[in-house]
């Protein structure tokens, strides 16, 4: 069956007040844009939050998750994930509308810039911006790259040898959080100081990230940068988005095949797209759900896990048995010892922990702490007093990959990683004063 016909037969099965639920987001997210692209363009830092995390993976995915054309992918578990869907829907709304409550309540009681945001900002200008922080940058990177290949790791498909080897994992996970902040650094520093070079630099880091086979590194990175240097000059050129959009999933799609290896994508283009792994966040809550049934909720262990990312899994067992990465797998019926673990929405661990409490009060937290991200941008680059804006946003997609670390665990490793990261700029910021004065 083509697309056309596995939506249809989707669209058939999804209940009328769930249309009615999809209607009423995607009215109120083309108002939202329509406004912000009159302030901000084509990409500023609040569409690409809401855009892509809400309204394509929780919107514009939903009645594509109920469509047959997700057997193939869900390995005969579709039959209970159908079952589950409206629930994971109706739980991700829930969260979502806490978040607007948290953001709003933010704007209007939190007028204060974020203390983090500001020291940050300082440590990336002071210190990482330079010639020798891209320097020092770009020879980590590239360090660490050759050390994962000396360790056995092949090219496109680096992540497979973690599940052989689990004391390799923190090496792969530092690699995969440092290869993007250098990435991003050379980038920013070859716009803001017309380096060139610079900038091909950071181009070239960014396809390290094709090399190890991890999306994360290379689209997220891209998608990030392309708010950096979009925002600030508000690009109004509508097409110039949707052709980076394109070319941004077949990159995606292009990686998840490198991965896969040869003779093994059975997909087309499309179908990867849309049944795949790539927007499927939804129905992998909806797949977790299928396990809660009979699994009790877990109080915080995978948050105390995943907190605990300092210390290697293979040391401690509580990190292993508990990990989100474990879990959803477990729940799912699939084997955590060949399965990354799936990915739900980020109310997803709060929901397995503390139900829908944990739903209502951990969206309104999260949302409190993005308004204020979210506030601090929009107020700096109205008034800049001389920040260089497209460091302002770098600064916020940092303190944000924070705030989602604390909320969805997983990536709280980075947090560790961006905290060393910091020191060692703080370390050249005062290397650089101490040469400007002497």
């Amino acid at each position: 069956m083509n697309a056309a016909t596995l939506l249809r037969a989707a669209s058939d099965a999804i209940p009328l007040t769930d249309w009615v639920l999809l209607g009423i987001c995607t009215t109120a997210f083309l108002v939202f844009y329509a406004c912000d692209f009159r302030r901000w363009g084509i990409l500023s830092f609040a569409s690409l939050f809401f855009g892509f995390n809400y309204f394509l993976k929780i919107v514009v995915m939903y009645p594509f998750a109920w469509s047959p054309g997700n057997l193939a992918a869900t390995h005969g578990a579709f039959e209970g994930i159908l079952a589950h869907l409206g629930m994971a829907f109706h739980l991700t709304l829930a969260g979502f509308c806490f978040l607007l409550l948290g953001i709003f309540v933010s704007r209007r009681f939190a007028p204060v810039p974020p203390r983090g945001c500001l020291a940050i900002y300082r440590v990336l200008t002071q210190g990482w911006l330079s010639g020798g922080g891209v320097a020092l940058g770009a020879g980590a990177a590239l360090g660490g790259t050759l050390l994962l290949f000396l360790l056995g790791f092949q090219p496109f498909q680096a992540r497979s040898l973690v599940f052989e080897r689990n004391d390799l994992r923190p090496i792969y996970n530092l690699w995969s959080q440092m290869v993007p902040f250098f990435a991003v650094n050379a980038i920013l520093f070859g716009v803001t100081a017309r380096r060139r070079t610079a900038v091909v630099v950071g181009l070239l880091l960014v396809a390290l990230g094709i090399l190890g086979g991890n999306r994360t590194v290379t689209v997220m990175t891209l998608m990030q940068v392309a708010v950096m240097l979009a925002m600030p000059r508000r690009v109004r050129n509508i097409a110039l988005m949707l052709l980076g959009m394109l070319a941004l999933a077949l990159l995606a799609l292009w990686i998840s095949m490198l991965r896969a290896g040869p003779g093994k994508g059975s997909f087309d283009i499309l179908d990867s797209l849309l049944y795949g792994n790539n927007l499927s966040d939804l129905r992998d809550f909806a797949w977790i759900l299928t396990g809660m049934d009979t699994h009790a909720f877990l109080l915080g262990r995978t948050y105390l896990a995943g907190y605990l990312g300092f210390i290697p899994a293979y040391l401690f067992p509580f990190r292993v048995e508990y990990g989100l990465g474990h879990i959803t797998p477990a729940l799912a019926g699939l084997d955590p010892m060949f399965h990354s673990g799936l990915r739900p929405p980020i109310f997803g661990e709060m929901y397995v922990n503390f139900a829908l409490p944990g739903v209502i009060l951990g969206g309104f937290l999260y949302g409190f702490l993005v308004g204020r991200i979210l506030h601090w941008v929009n107020a700096t680059l109205e008034r800049p007093r001389g920040m260089t804006p497209e460091v302002v946003l770098w600064t916020a997609f940092l303190m944000l990959q924070v705030v989602d670390s604390f909320v969805f665990t997983p990536s709280f490793f980075g947090v560790y990683v961006l905290a060393g990261l910091l020191v060692v700029g703080a370390a050249l910021a005062r290397l650089a004063a101490r040469k400007a004065t002497a």
